[in-house]
């Protein structure tokens, strides 16, 4: 079974039982989900039965584009969804130039985001879910207050598009990553660029804090990942990818390992102190578009172009399970917060919920109308 201990009042997920048959057992304290479509909307979900419980946007058909292959293509797409720390609001990014902040219990639409001048690449609470920062096309970052929906600073210095922004763990920086090739670290309640991060020869693709917030890492499609110390902005270290270019990069929940996915078949685990490669993940056909570290700092997800997602071992480096019956790409994948379950998102228009432990398909969440980017577990 998945779960190792019956907790009072958690409703409990059964999949494939039949009388005398063994039964799988999901204990979980999540009880909800979101995704977000090229469709337009984002969906929040109860992944214990599939239901959709709200669909965030209505978005006709004349504003969402052409159908073409099969896919909505030239309109409105809803780039990214997040629930705030607390689960009771969702945060939207949105290629129409907005954001939205809904309520996660009713569905409501609280405040649209107004500002930028392109459309968004990524969007995020702080810590204390007080603020929200967005990043865009139009080459600026800009920090919202979650209360009132109002823009408190946009950061500007960034001389391309901004393709990442994420708060720092104590939400008292912001870091951007940006096709100028750079990253920066910004004041929070300033709006100061405190740090420039110079050093890549390509555009910067992500940008992420390590937990203790002491260390950053940074992808390129230079071909190079780099970790970085936030206070002195020195360079620490290189990692080379294998292949063209690395899609992201994260730390370990203990900050002791970095997880890089390149436009590659192949998943790489390093040492942070090192620079050195612990594990090459390799068994994907296709590029690895999402790679993440379970809550436990035990298992890696990857989710990849070949309609696979693998959960692996960080001890060994072995695939324990390859989950398979997606019928496209994969964009996204993640751990529930306990990591007992596992959510994808995927060109076939569904996401899927798997148990971590056996890799079994647990049910699959139906509605959207075109590719899914991204999907996200309340955070408890």
């Amino acid at each position: 079974h998945c779960g190792s201990e019956l907790l009072p009042g958690l409703p409990l997920l059964t999949a494939g039982v039949r009388e005398g048959s063994p039964l799988t057992i999901v204990v979980t304290a999540v009880s909800r989900a979101v995704s977000a479509s090229g469709d337009g909307t984002a969906r929040i979900w109860n992944p214990e039965t599939g239901d959709c419980l709200h669909t965030l946007g209505t978005v006709g058909w004349e504003e969402r584009g052409v159908v073409q292959d099969g896919a909505l293509r030239g309109g409105r797409e809803m780039i990214a969804a997040v629930f705030s720390p607390d689960s009771t609001l969702v945060l939207s990014a949105s290629s129409d130039c907005t954001a939205k902040i809904w309520s996660a219990s009713s569905g409501e639409l609280i405040h649209t985001l107004h500002g930028h001048r392109r459309r968004l690449r990524s969007a995020s609470f702080s810590p204390d879910g007080a603020l929200a920062v967005t990043a865009s096309d139009d080459r600026t970052t800009k920090i919202w207050s979650v209360e009132s929906g109002v823009c408190l600073h946009t950061l500007q210095g960034h001389t391309m598009r901004v393709n990442s922004a994420v708060f720092s763990p104590d939400g008292a920086t912001v870091l951007t990553a940006s096709a100028d090739n750079t990253a920066r670290i910004w004041c929070a309640q300033s709006g100061e660029c405190v740090q420039n991060l110079q050093g890549h020869r390509w555009d910067a693709v992500s940008a992420v804090y390590s937990p203790d917030g002491a260390l950053v890492i940074t992808t390129s499609e230079d071909r190079t990942a780099k970790i970085w110390h936030v206070e002195s902005g020195e360079c620490l270290q290189t990692l080379r990818a294998q292949g063209p270019r690395f899609m992201s990069a994260v730390f370990s929940p203990d900050g002791r390992l970095a997880l890089t996915a390149s436009f590659t078949p192949v998943t790489q685990i390093w040492h942070v102190d090192s620079g050195k490669c612990l594990h090459t993940l390799r068994g994907h056909q296709n590029s690895v578009h999402s790679a993440v570290f379970s809550p436990d700092g035990q298992q890696v997800i990857t989710a990849s172009q070949d309609k696979n997602a693998r959960v692996w071992s960080v001890e060994t480096g072995d695939c324990i399970h390859t989950l398979s019956g997606h019928a496209g790409a994969l964009h996204s994948a993640a751990f529930s917060p306990e990591g007992k379950l596992v959510l994808t998102a995927s060109d076939d228009h569904t996401a899927r919920v798997w148990c971590a432990e056996t890799g079994e398909c647990l049910r699959t969440l139906a509605g959207h109308q075109d590719r899914l980017h991204s999907v996200a577990f309340m955070l408890h």
